[in-house]
């Protein structure tokens, strides 16, 4: 408990933990876009291809191009949808709610 009245209590932080800084390099900093996923996975690890859907072809057939592979461990898969919730919860409150397309 503090001596000084009206402090909050500051959980403690485990000793050993380090600090993640995220260091984004100049040649990944504009990202990707992509307005499709595709979500596979094996015993090992989930893959999550982001694609732009480019228009149709002639023949009516629509090409979904690959412009991110992104690999994960099936133990970040709750933790990615995790921060997508929060992310998207935060994101409606501001701009209100996303309505899916389709």
């Amino acid at each position: 408990m503090s001596d000084q009245p009206n402090q909050p209590e500051q959980p403690e932080q485990p000793k050993n933990k380090p600090q993640v800084q995220v260091v984004v390099p100049d040649d990944v900093k504009y990202g990707d876009y992509a307005n499709f996923l595709v979500v596979s996975h094996s015993a090992h690890d989930f893959t999550l291809d982001f694609c732009q859907l480019l228009p149709a072809r002639e023949d009516g057939k629509v090409n979904a191009e690959v412009v991110s592979r992104v690999r994960i461990a099936p133990t970040m898969v709750g933790r990615v949808l995790n921060a997508l919730n929060t992310n998207l919860s935060n994101y409606e409150e501001r701009f209100g709610q996303v309505k899916a397309l389709g």
